[in-house]
């Protein structure tokens, strides 16, 4: 018996060729609702003999022979396409829901108010115009660095803080706009701006999954709208902070730069690992960064060979991958100061109080005005090892892949 596959299936080229290319290395992209597929020559051959026979009512083999000029019995084709087509592209497969990131979403803008409002930034995408943006953004940046580098270490006034939190929560939705509009500079459609948990902390997401089906430097750019975005905000705010030597600008400044960098980072699913995995073409990024630290650690322990020249990947994947790492530890290391800075100044304050007995104190601190700065700490202080553990985690689970399957 014949399988039927989905009549909603689109098929596009997802990778140009090269001149030098060969049909084989020819990726294609197989689009089915939210599920998206890339796979090759053969695989987009034998989704389009189905698609053919059943729409047009012709003989499967005939149709065989049209897009793959060879010859193969309708049984055989059949036992090939049960191998290599995804079974959620059959005709009355239950599809999976779309998986997210997050614990809970909601929908802020929609795609309707969005395409209106995106239209006129997308001309920000103009190649000269970027370039200059881009260019004025990195020489104003690393003048200030110093100063905004500092800010992280001197911090604000607790009265600034809503205005900070205010300040950076824009930064954010700037971001998710930088992508819309770049999808709509290559009118390709897009979904909502909204609003999820990652882990723990609130984060805005833009749908941008329909720009699978543009090309690779397309696709890049999309990754990188949101960046672009927030460096276009910083130009206003690193001159804001010269001209007014406000601590809240450079702290906001730091803080910005900061989130770039961490939503480059390719480990998570932000804009770094669609990036890399764009501009490379390599595609289940997470699952073949670990194998090459894995080949790494071998090579390390056990001094087996780096397989480098039958898998040209290893020679963006290992030094990805190690970067990656050193950026965490990093991170894990700015923490685990400031969790030390931040518990001895609460201890600090905690042994000068002038009463004994936690009643007392918790009753002193209110009346004293300090309750605030006392919450702030002790919040600060869980933020700081809830992160910690975090990220060590994900160290782990990068190292020791199997750790991801046992850890939840």
């Amino acid at each position: 018996m014949y399988v039927v596959l989905n009549s909603s299936i689109q098929i596009s080229e997802f990778e140009r060729p090269q001149p030098e290319s060969t049909s084989e290395a020819t990726k294609f992209l197989i689009q089915c609702g939210d599920l998206n597929y890339v796979v090759s020559t053969p695989v987009k051959i034998l989704v389009e003999t189905l698609l053919t026979s059943q729409k047009l009512n012709i003989p499967l083999d005939k149709s065989y022979q049209r897009f793959s000029q060879n010859k193969a019995s309708p049984e055989e084709i059949m036992a090939l396409a049960n191998k290599h087509i995804p079974s959620t592209l059959f005709s009355g497969a239950e599809v999976p829901a779309r998986k997210t990131p997050f614990i809970l979403s909601i929908n802020l803008l929609p795609e309707r108010i969005l395409s209106y409002a995106a239209l006129p930034l997308a001309l920000l995408f103009n190649k000269w115009l970027a370039f200059g943006l881009v260019s004025v953004f990195i020489a104003i940046h690393i003048w200030l660095f110093p100063a905004i580098s500092q800010s992280a270490i001197t911090g604000i006034p607790t009265g600034d803080i809503p205005i900070f939190i205010a300040s950076m929560l824009l930064s954010y939705f700037i971001h998710e706009l930088g992508h819309i509009s770049a999808c709509r500079r290559f009118n390709c459609p897009h979904g909502d701006i909204g609003v999820g948990i990652y882990f723990i902390f609130p984060v805005f997401f833009a749908d941008v999954s329909k720009a699978w089906r543009l090309n690779r430097i397309e696709r890049a750019t999309v990754d990188l709208g949101g960046l672009y975005f927030q460096a276009i905000l910083l130009i206003a705010i690193d001159y804001y902070a010269f001209a007014n030597q406000s601590s809240l600008a450079y702290l906001l400044s730091w803080t910005i730069t900061f989130t770039m960098l961490h939503t480059l980072n390719p480990f998570f699913k932000f804009d770094g690992y669609w990036l890399l995995s764009d501009l490379s073409g390599i595609t289940n990024l997470h699952e073949k960064m670990a194998k090459a630290l894995q080949a790494v650690k071998n090579k390390l322990l056990h001094q087996t060979p780096i397989d480098i020249q039958n898998n040209k990947t290893l020679l963006l994947l290992i030094p990805y991958s190690l970067l990656t790492i050193a950026f965490f530890l990093y991170v894990a290391s700015f923490l685990l100061k400031k969790l030390i800075q931040t518990t001895a100044e609460i201890a600090s304050m905690l042994k000068e109080l002038p009463v004994s007995g936690f009643l007392s104190a918790a009753e002193y601190i209110f009346y004293q005005g300090e309750i605030w700065v006392f919450i702030k700490g002790v919040v600060w202080i869980a933020l700081i090892f809830t992160l910690l553990v975090f990220y060590t985690k994900r160290i782990a689970t990068l190292i020791y892949p199997k750790a991801q399957a046992t850890g939840k």
